[in-house]
């Protein structure tokens, strides 16, 4: 059944006020800076609505750069300042309402005025490089193809290489012309070099097995370039690689999983990763050893400036705000907001083939509480310690919430990540059934659990209740992929090549698999009650589909109720959404449990 629109106040909700409090203090969604400036950008939903702010040095303060009521949410680099300090300039990427179909802008913050460049969408843009004040390069892709382009001031565009495999990261060599960027995904992922003024001279780095979302760095005045990649260990370390002879310096291993920026010739800035926490870390080039962690506590953005690292400090028990590593001491550049009252527990449990996956568990102060068990999205990616509303909402509501990082996540070696390719709601699947026993047993309880997840997430979430009926009271799933074979047709280039990685080729090539790992497959073995989550301008999990999952449960009497987020994309951005999806999160949950 589809809700098709809200018909009360949500704020006559009993959990209204507890929930919002969970969004009355500033979430830093990502920051930009380069090391030619003091001051950097960052992306904050101060006023309700995710909008770009700037940090200014001289007063201390941030200011607005774009004012008004639509979300500016460009994702991993889709804001810039250019390299010349005395440029009063941003240029920032950004769509309409969470469609992932962005529009690039310019703005002059002494002028207080804002310039759209391109007059149509450019798809979804991960990354823009300031190349003069008429230039920039774009990263991204389209429904058609995966490309690194030129954009005008008038808003023209030209490719300057285009691939049909997902690039995760790029960086610019301003100096040089020289654009970095990785390409593809698993052990044949390398970092590729293109020089902007000769794009047909294409050259690769010597390294393979580059990580994804981890993208390269570049020193310009010296010509060096640092990245992350998989070492035959299972480990990974740092590769310090010359410009342009792309010759290997060295190789440093890194005490976790990790990425890098540079802080001068000889020292690099790292976000290193270690059984779920980002610990902020500098790393010395010359002796090769890394700092202690310079904060106790996760980074989970950072940029480097031309006065050192800022990057957003949390945990999940403590709301974010801005630090930074200046003149070698640790300074609050925002005030810290009050910590929550509950506390996470870091678990490892043995899941079904006796290996070991680690995990959040964070308790209720009801004893009796009941579990939820609740699934990050990705699937690379990790529940780690950091600020996530969500989690928290669950817990205030009365609920124990226990957060595993199956086979997949990130952050846990290479082996572990790509266990699922090949395998979606495989292993994983039961890595998440074993932590639901585990976490029953360290709580005492013997009722059935629930399962909460977005994206990768909320399709396990689905996958649980129907592969596994008997073992679970319910659920909300977020954004879930409800039909992998028709999402594949319906995605862009970006997608298409996620599945290809995952699935091991296409729905063509393995038709058993995708139909076989696609909830609407099973869908005729839930039992239990589940909501879905949906925005209706979602351009990853595609509505038309999930919708089709939710008419077909109604058609043979599932328990499905379908909810429609308007002016949303994949997950809400503006927080009287967030809040008022939480609420629907919770209240079906108690719903499940008062039968």
């Amino acid at each position: 059944m589809e809700q098709a629109q809200l018909v009360r106040d949500f704020r006559n909700s009993e959990y209204y006020e507890m929930i919002s409090s969970l969004y009355s203090y500033p979430l830093y969604l990502g920051l930009s800076g380069n090391r030619y400036r003091s001051d950097f950008i960052y992306l904050s939903n101060q006023t309700g609505v995710p909008l770009l702010y700037r940090w200014d040095p001289v007063t201390s303060r941030s200011h607005v750069l774009t004012p008004g009521e639509e979300s500016v949410f460009p994702i991993f680099g889709g804001m810039a300042l250019p390299f010349n300090p005395s440029t009063p300039k941003a240029v920032f990427a950004k769509d309409k309402a969470g469609d992932l179909n962005y529009n690039i802008y310019v703005v002059d913050y002494s002028q207080n005025k804002i310039e759209r460049i391109t007059k149509d969408p450019l798809g979804q843009v991960l990354h823009i490089f300031w190349v003069t004040d008429d230039k920039w390069i774009i990263v991204g892709h389209d429904m058609k193809t995966i490309y690194v382009r030129f954009l005008e001031a008038d808003g023209t565009t030209h490719d300057l290489y285009t691939t049909d495999r997902q690039i995760t990261g790029a960086s610019y060599d301003h100096q040089r012309g020289l654009v970095a960027f990785s390409v593809g995904r698993g052990q044949d992922a390398r970092v590729a070099v293109l020089p902007i003024s000769n794009p047909s001279d294409v050259h690769w780095a010597p390294d393979q097995g580059v990580p994804p979302y981890n993208p390269p760095a570049v020193y310009s005045e010296k010509g060096l370039l640092a990245y992350t990649v998989d070492a035959k260990s299972g480990s990974q370390e740092i590769a310090i690689v010359s410009f342009p002879a792309l010759e290997t310096v060295k190789h440093i291993p890194i005490p976790g999983t990790g990425y890098m920026d540079w802080l001068d010739e000889n020292h690099l800035f790292g976000i290193v990763l270690k059984e779920g926490r980002l610990a902020p870390l500098t790393l010395d080039l010359q002796s090769e050893k890394w700092s202690e962690p310079l904060a106790d506590i996760s980074a989970l953005f950072s940029t480097v400036t031309r006065d050192g690292p800022v990057w957003t400090a949390n945990s999940i028990s403590q709301p974010p705000f801005l630090q930074a590593l200046r003149n070698d001491t640790i300074v609050n550049l925002t005030k810290p907001t009050q910590e929550a009252s509950f506390h996470a527990q870091s678990q490892w449990y043995t899941s079904f083939d006796g290996r070991k996956i680690h995990g959040w568990l964070v308790k209720s102060p009801i004893p009796d509480a009941k579990l939820v068990v609740y699934l990050h999205g990705g699937p690379t990616a990790l529940q780690g310690d950091w600020w996530y509303p969500e989690l928290s909402a669950l817990v205030l509501g009365g609920f124990h919430v226990f957060a595993p990082n199956f086979r997949g996540s990130d952050g846990y070696g290479a082996e572990f990540r790509d266990l699922n390719i090949g395998d979606l709601g495989g292993g994983d699947l039961e890595d998440v059934q074993y932590a639901a026993k585990h976490a029953h047993q360290v709580l005492g309880l013997k009722s059935k659990p629930a399962a909460v997840g977005g994206s990768y997430g909320g399709y396990l979430t689905l996958m649980a209740l129907m592969i596994h009926p008997d073992d679970w009271a319910g659920g909300v799933a977020i954004a879930p992929p409800t039909d992998y074979v028709d999402e594949y047709y319906a995605d862009d280039a970006h997608y298409r090549t996620w599945c290809t990685h995952f699935f091991g080729g296409t729905p063509e090539e393995k038709k058993e698999l995708y139909r076989d790992r696609s909830p609407i497959t099973h869908l005729d073995k839930l039992k239990a009650s589940v909501l879905i989550i949906a925005g209706e301008n979602d351009s990853i999990v595609t509505l038309n589909l999930v919708r089709k999952f939710a008419e077909e449960a109604e058609k043979v009497h599932r328990p499905v109720e379908l909810f429609v987020a308007k002016d949303e994309g994949h997950g809400s951005l503006q927080s009287v959404n967030a809040i008022r999806d939480n609420i629907l999160m919770v209240e079906h949950l108690k719903g499940i449990y008062n039968q």
